[in-house]
């Protein structure tokens, strides 16, 4: 064992550069490796940790009302349904509003508490995660706490119905439950004396906060309908809004699924290329080690001593890298949870995971170990006698690929073509670096085209439907209301797009949209499958959830709501993010054979330069306390999509800048290769005439075939698979099939850069040749 390691040492000072190339790429593959796992195997457990600490509960109801026979009802309810661990139940106000947030607006319902109360419930209490000196104010969810409101003391300006009410930010608040509008409710804390003063202002509703806990979390999704449609049945005059364990957990941690997903699949293909290098590289060394190989088989080292020494040499570095590697990655990981917090709000302590550490170990060591080990098998077959000649038989009738006597190629091109047809080895390593290069050129060309650039793409795909505003309404100014829109010239088109909630009898609570006719909708690629509901006994569903509980087109399912039931034909399938893939689409007359809308939500398209705000603002001081909400959706949808923007842009300037890395490290062991292999020849060459430019050209040019190839068909092939692999990404959200537009002629720019920056990188590379002279490679003759 000693002399083995004695010679892996004695490799690895005589091959230092090769050596510091591959420390990179193990280092990068470990990095992302273990920030892969750090994000899947941990990250996301944070939720329940926190969730557990607050001893949050799994389902929560905010009722309109607090009318004591409501809360009777829904107490006998939870005491006698058995699956009922603990509940609480609290005051609360209760109101659709919104603030601005993140040069956007946030719009969503709020979930008013009394702090003291808040922070000593017995069932989802909060805690606070900053306070300052001030008395009188609101404290928001941590979420927040960028921006504008970043420290106590500024002021948040909150709309409520048809009016704005101003509150001073006295610090911030960590809630599992309801601390993200992420949640579908929003709780916001105010001090005594500023919830007394909102308490008592007028058409202010006095509600009830219900908060349950179960003895199985993963019934939350089923015991939320239950409760909820038990609760309307008996109520049908209060509105009611939920969330569940399932659908919190999952929302508050999308930004966590699109970071670990791309992390995952650069780590991997990092690793690919990693090992198809150290493939090479041992390959190569058996052959220009062939005379020092045999040599040390005719003195009695055997095959297996020899194939240690290699696994000693590369097992080295990648065990020290790995390590490396994985403390790169508790580095940056801060930096990464402080983006991600921004739309999980739950606070992260970065602390050493062993699991994750270990598992890069394994996985970085087992890989090299492997590969080593099946390139390094051939040493086997080597015979001392042959060695020593460099591996020659007795006879060779290897083909000369391009003769130089009879081609009509130029003289410097045909010499790299020669090179380029004797380098298998050098061009299977091109080709599939190349390969995994161009879906990075591809994905970052998608990206770029469909959310940096342009934000249409991204939110029609994760949002569904848009319009520049949406006002909800009373029923029975329906028809006044109508009149007026029409009557205005502001507006363009308004349309009935109103969500309810329904639940499927044999499943859990849906989201239903609710439409006249969706001809009107703006986005008709909502219903990718077959076709809106056109007639009351037909529905469009979710695609996500309809794999799930195996239904197809054509199928028939029962819903429920407001204690009726009806069944309905499906009659295509949807894809929308908001409700994570747990949504459905009726027509109006199709909703009220099983109840009525106990308010209506239109979109509305307005002219253009016309200012929303202003016009929202407008029609609610006509219509006064029958306007219950206004939306400006394009603010909404830019405060939201803008973090997931932000995070895609990091996101691909990242894998940009590791994409040119790998090249250039990649290409810095083949040039070196190529270089120590053909050092005789290029002397010879020189002492013909040939120039150290014309040298590089050659070199230069021998591994453009395989560069061009390669990228062209990793450009078109990744091009026809991005969208699949996109919606593969997303799929956990509810999107099973990605519609965005591929930029043909941004990746093909960017196929060419990377062909471009290819060429430069070999043509620097090479300048060693400046190095060789004919002389020095006599002296030894």
């Amino acid at each position: 064992m000693k002399k083995c390691i004695l010679i892996a040492r004695s490799n690895l000072r005589r091959a230092k550069g090769q050596a510091a190339a591959i420390t990179v790429l193990i280092l990068l593959a470990a990095f992302m490796l273990n920030l892969w796992l750090m994000l899947s195997l941990d990250y996301k457990r944070n939720f329940n940790r926190c969730h557990d600490r607050l001893n949050a509960e799994h389902v929560t109801l905010a009722l309109s009302s607090s009318d004591a026979d409501l809360r009777d009802f829904v107490t006998e309810t939870l005491e006698k349904d058995s699956r009922t661990a603990e509940y609480s139940m609290e005051d609360c106000i209760s109101m659709s509003g919104s603030f601005e947030y993140n040069s956007g607006e946030v719009n969503t319902v709020l979930i008013f508490l009394e702090k003291e109360a808040a922070l000593n419930r017995s069932v989802g209490r909060v805690e606070l995660t900053k306070d300052s000196t001030f008395s009188n104010g609101i404290y928001i969810p941590m979420l927040y706490s960028t921006g504008d409101y970043q420290s106590p003391g500024k002021t948040i300006d909150i709309n409520i119905g048809n009016h704005t009410e101003s509150f001073t930010i006295c610090g911030f608040f960590n809630s599992a439950m309801a601390g993200s509008h992420n949640c579908y409710m929003s709780a916001l804390l105010l001090t005594k004396d500023e919830y007394q003063k909102l308490e008592k202002q007028n058409g202010v509703p006095h509600s009830t906060l219900v908060s349950v806990r179960l003895h199985d979390k993963s019934e939350s999704e089923d015991f939320e309908a239950f409760l909820k449609n038990t609760v309307s049945s008996r109520f049908p005059d209060v509105r009611a809004v939920s969330n569940s364990y399932a659908l919190v957990s999952s929302s508050r941690y999308i930004s966590q699924m699109i970071c670990s997903g791309i992390v995952c699949a650069m780590a991997f293909l990092v690793i690919l290329i990693a090992l198809v290098v150290i493939v090479s590289n041992v390959i190569n060394y058996i052959q220009e080690n062939m005379k020092s190989l045999g040599a040390w088989k005719a003195v009695g080292y055997t095959s297996g001593q020899l194939i240690s020494t290699l696994l000693l040499q590369f097992l080295g570095i990648t065990g020290i890298t790995s390590l490396a590697g994985i403390g790169l990655s508790y580095c940056l990981f801060p930096s990464l949870n402080d983006m991600m917090t921004v739309q999980t709000g739950i606070p992260y302590t970065v602390r050493f995971l062993p699991l994750p550490a270990l598992l890069t170990l394994a996985v970085t060591n087992g890989s090299v170990a492997l590969a080593v080990w099946l390139a390094s098998r051939r040493i086997k077959k080597i015979e001392p006698i042959a060695a020593l000649r460099q591996g020659l038989q007795t006879h060779s009738f290897k083909r000369n690929h391009v003769p130089l006597e009879n081609t009509g190629a130029p003289l410097h091109l045909a010499l790299a073509l020669k090179t380029t047809l004797s380098g298998i080895k050098q061009n299977v390593t091109v080709c599939i670096t190349m390969l995994v290069l161009s879906l990075v050129v591809v994905f970052s060309g998608l990206m770029v085209e469909n959310m940096i650039v342009d934000m249409d793409p991204f939110l029609n795909l994760i949002a569904g439907e848009t319009a520049d505003s949406c006002i909800n309404i009373n029923p029975e100014i329906q028809s006044e209301f109508l009149q007026a829109m029409e009557d205005d010239d502001r507006i363009r088109k308004i349309y009935l797009y109103h969500t309810t909630e329904v639940r499927h009898v044999d499943g859990i609570a849906l989201m239903a949209t609710v439409s006249e006719d969706f001809a009107d909708a703006n986005n008709q690629n909502v219903c990718f499958e077959g076709r809106f509901p056109k007639y009351d006994n037909e529905m469009a569903i979710a695609a996500k959830y309809a794999r799930e509980k195996g239904l197809k087109i054509g199928d028939e399912i029962t819903l429920t709501a407001d204690g009726r039931k009806a069944r309905y034909l499906i009659s295509g399938f949807t894809q929308i993010s908001n409700n994570l893939g747990k949504d459905c689409l009726l027509t109006r007359s199709g909703y009220e054979r099983m109840g009525r809308l106990q308010d209506e939500s239109y979109y509305i398209n307005t002219a253009d330069g016309v200012d929303i705000d202003d016009f929202n603002e407008d029609v609610s001081k006509k219509f006064g306390s029958d306007i219950y909400l206004t939306i400006n959706i394009f603010s909404t949808m830019e405060g939201t999509a803008t973090i997931y923007v932000s995070l895609m842009t990091i996101i691909v300037i990242a894998v940009v800048v590791l994409s040119a890395v790998i090249i250039i490290f990649v290409l810095y062991l083949l040039v070196r290769t190529l270089l120590n292999s053909k050092k005789r020849d290029y002397g010879i060459m020189k002492a013909l005439g040939f120039t150290t430019g014309q040298l590089i050209l050659q070199t230069a040019l021998s591994f453009m075939p395989a560069v061009i190839v390669s990228t062209v068909l990793g450009i078109t092939v990744s091009a026809l698979v991005i969208n699949p692999l996109t919606a593969l990404f997303l799929r956990g959200i509810g999107i099973v099939k990605c519609t965005f537009t591929v930029p043909v002629g941004l990746i093909t720019a960017g196929g060419v850069g990377l062909i471009v920056f290819a060429f430069l990188a070999v043509c620097l590379l090479s300048l060693k040749v400046r190095r060789i002279a004919p002389k020095a490679l006599l002296d030894g003759e």
